[in-house]
């Protein structure tokens, strides 16, 4: 397994920061209104912007890159797709040839757990 150098574009992530953005506004827009005048079709509406908003923060959680941190491979960024959902040991292959174990830990990093055949 190869590592490119594959960055998320900051262009997405700014769009999708500007949509939730928007959404939360118009949800407490319409909050206000519903307080105001009592109609509930504010609320439902509401509501519905709410849950459009947590489904692009869900989405989003798995498309950025995984950071390597430490070892051969220090700083390097994985694709998404090189990790699997249960995946919890990764060995990745080193530009000397050999390889190197890391650990998945938080949402997006791998952290060096010593060279393959090695005890921790």
């Amino acid at each position: 397994m190869s590592v490119s150098d594959h960055r998320t574009g900051p262009d997405s992530r700014n769009g999708r920061a500007a949509a939730v953005f928007s959404l939360l506004l118009s949800v407490a827009g319409l909050m206000m209104l519903w307080t105001w005048t009592g109609g509930t079709v504010f609320a439902i509406i509401a509501g519905v912007l709410a849950a459009i908003v947590v489904t692009l923060c869900l989405n989003g959680r798995h498309q950025g890159a995984f950071e390597v941190i430490g070892g051969p491979m220090d700083g390097a960024r994985l694709p998404p797709d090189t990790v699997g959902r249960d995946t919890e040991v990764l060995v990745l292959s080193t530009p000397d040839g050999g390889g190197a174990r890391y650990a998945v830990t938080g949402l997006r990093s791998l952290v060096y757990r010593g060279q393959t055949g090695t005890a921790d």
